[in-house]
C-alpha cells in the first residue's frame, strides 16, 4: 500500500522521541533521589543536572551533545569551626570550662571547731569532808570552769572559730538537783545545798552526785557570714558517792574538820 512508508517513519520518529526523553528523565530522577528528602541535607550541583546539553545535533546525523554532570556534592567547609567541632553545635561560652567549686559548708565548719575544742571535764568538790549530814550546809565547788577558744577551722577561704565562756553548773545531788552562776567555793558562799534527807536507803548508802558546767558559744567567721550559731555545750562530771547521816555533829573550831575534800578523791586545789 502506498501509505505504509508513511507509518515506518512515524514509528520510528516516535522511538526516537521516547529514546530522547529517558536520556533527559534520568537526570530528573538523580535531581530527585539526590536532593529529595532521602539525601536531606546535601548540597547538590543543580548546574550540573540542569545544564547538560545532550544530543541536540542528534537525529539524521546520529551526533548528540554530551551530558552534564549530575548528582550530589560534598557540603561546603563549616565556616567559624573548628575541626574538632560538630558541624550542628557550637560550644557556648564556658562550655569546656570545669564546674565552679561549691562554697564551704560553715555550718559543718563551726561543728568540727566545737569537736576539736578542749572542754575540760569538770571535778566535784565538797565539804565537810567525807560525808555530810542532815541539816546542815554542804559547800560545793568545781575546777575546769575556764574559757575555752576552739582552734581556727580555715576552707575554701573561710575561716571559723569560738569563743566558750562557762555560764553556770548544774548539781545533781541525788535528793535534788541546784544551779549555780559560778564555780562555787570551798567557803559555799556562792554555791551550796543543805540536806533535807539521810541517804541511808539509797544504792551503796549514798548519794550519788554529779556536776555539770555549760558553756556559751560566742563564734567569728571571715570570709563568710556565720548564720545559725550552735547549741551551748555540756560537760559533766563522773557519778561519786555522797553520804548524808542522821545526826548532825557537834559544832567544832577546828578548821581542819570542814576544810573538805574533792568528792570521792585527795584534797581539792584552793581558791
Amino acid at each position: 500500500m502506498s501509505h505504509t512508508p508513511n507509518r515506518r517513519r512515524v514509528a520510528s520518529g516516535i522511538t526516537v522521541a521516547a529514546a530522547l526523553l529517558s536520556t533527559f528523565a534520568a537526570p530528573a530522577e538523580a535531581l530527585a533521589d539526590g536532593c529529595g528528602v532521602a539525601n536531606k541535607g546535601l548540597d547538590c550541583n543543580l548546574s550540573g543536572v540542569t545544564g547538560g546539553r545532550g544530543g541536540g545535533n542528534g537525529g539524521g546525523n546520529g551526533t548528540g551533545g554530551s551530558g552534564g554532570v549530575s548528582g550530589p556534592v560534598a557540603p561546603p567547609a563549616p565556616v567559624g569551626l573548628t575541626d574538632n567541632q560538630g558541624v550542628d553545635g557550637v560550644d557556648g561560652p564556658g562550655g569546656n570550662a570545669p564546674p565552679a567549686a561549691q562554697p564551704p559548708d560553715v555550718w559543718t565548719m563551726m561543728q568540727r571547731a566545737r569537736a576539736s575544742a578542749p572542754f575540760p571535764v569538770p571535778t566535784a568538790y565538797t565539804a565537810p569532808k567525807d560525808k555530810t549530814f542532815v541539816r546542815l550546809r554542804t559547800n560545793l565547788w568545781v575546777d575546769g570552769f575556764t574559757v575555752v577558744k576552739t582552734d581556727p577551722i580555715s576552707e575554701g577561704g573561710v575561716t571559723v572559730q569560738a569563743t566558750a565562756t562557762p555560764t553556770s553548773v548544774n548539781w545533781n545531788l541525788g535528793e535534788t538537783q541546784i544551779t549555780c552562776n559560778d564555780a562555787g567555793s570551798k567557803n559555799g558562799k556562792t554555791c551550796g545545798y543543805t540536806y533535807r534527807r539521810s541517804s541511808t536507803g539509797q544504792p551503796g548508802g549514798a548519794w550519788q552526785i554529779t556536776a555539770t558546767i555549760t558553756w556559751r558559744l560566742a563564734w567569728t567567721c571571715t570570709g563568710a557570714p556565720c548564720g545559725g550559731g550552735l547549741d551551748d555545750y555540756t560537760m559533766t562530771s563522773q557519778p561519786t558517792p555522797w553520804p548524808s547521816a542522821k545526826s548532825k555533829p557537834t559544832p567544832t573550831t577546828d578548821s581542819d574538820d570542814v576544810r573538805g575534800d574533792a568528792a570521792g578523791g585527795s584534797d581539792p586545789p584552793t581558791d
